[in-house]
């Protein structure tokens, strides 16, 4: 599950996750485990990494699918995810990119209350332009856009995932 801060990645995921009866690895909640355990000590992009790691590694572990939910930015993360997949020993990878204009993103990313760990008082210009113009599914699988502006028909993107091979949905603006 990827797609930009504030897309809906987590509740889509979590919602998925719960149609399908399997696990969902998101990674900040991770991240945010990891920063309770050790404070302010450890560095975020540290964090974010140790986090991704043990993901990668219960992927592995477990037996049949799971979600993974991050926001991958391609240029920075697609190497990183393409090893972590070869890590897990995924034999099928579905990419769901949670498709929101940049502007419901950056406002959802506004009004939500999240741990200290993401620093999200920070100013963020320049990387929401970049994220804008860059900002794309990775690519390293079947790929499904789906709006997430507002609902999604949840049935129809169950459909999809537990049959990939049949035609992609429309689930796009």
């Amino acid at each position: 599950m990827n797609g930009l801060p504030g897309s809906g990645k987590t509740t889509l995921a979590t919602s998925l996750g719960r149609c399908l009866d399997i696990p969902v690895l998101a990674k900040d909640r991770f991240k945010e485990s990891l920063a309770d355990l050790v404070g302010p000590a450890a560095p975020r992009a540290l964090l974010g990494r140790i986090a991704m790691d043990t993901i990668w590694s219960l992927a592995e572990g477990l037996t049949g699918p799971v979600i993974v939910e991050s926001w991958w930015f391609r240029p920075r993360d697609r190497e990183f995810a393409r090893a972590g997949i070869t890590r897990s020993e995924a034999r099928t990878v579905l990419e769901i990119w949670c498709d929101v204009p940049i502007d419901v993103a950056q406002q959802r990313y506004r009004d939500r209350t999240r741990h200290r760990v993401h620093q999200d008082e920070r100013d963020m210009t320049e990387e929401w332009r970049d994220w804008a113009a860059r900002g794309a599914p990775l690519d390293l699988g079947k790929v499904l856009r789906v709006d997430t502006t507002g609902p999604v028909d949840l049935g129809r993107l169950t459909a999809w995932v537990r049959d990939p091979e049949d035609p992609a949905p429309t689930l796009t603006r």
